[in-house]
């Protein structure tokens, strides 16, 4: 998973983002969008907060407000084929 945040590191832009996604869920990552919050999560959030701080980065980085954005964010980078 670490090779996942280099890959964020190395192109902090959206589509290094879109990059990171993608090698996380080729990891058997869960990504969600939780609406109240506005924002997207890993599901290993629940019970490991040491991925807190690159979330945080992603999602200033996207800057995805709503549902229908994450929507078209993962078309638009085929985060939803893996």
């Amino acid at each position: 998973m670490i090779e996942c945040i280099h890959e964020f590191e190395e192109n902090r832009s959206e589509e290094g983002a879109a990059e990171a996604l993608r090698c996380l869920k080729e990891h058997a990552e869960e990504i969600f969008f939780d609406d109240e919050n506005s924002r997207i999560y890993l599901s290993r959030q629940i019970w490991d907060e040491s991925i807190k701080e690159f979330m945080d980065e992603i999602n200033e980085t996207l800057k995805i407000k709503t549902r229908d954005d994450f929507i078209k964010f993962k078309e638009k980078y085929n985060i939803t084929m893996y």
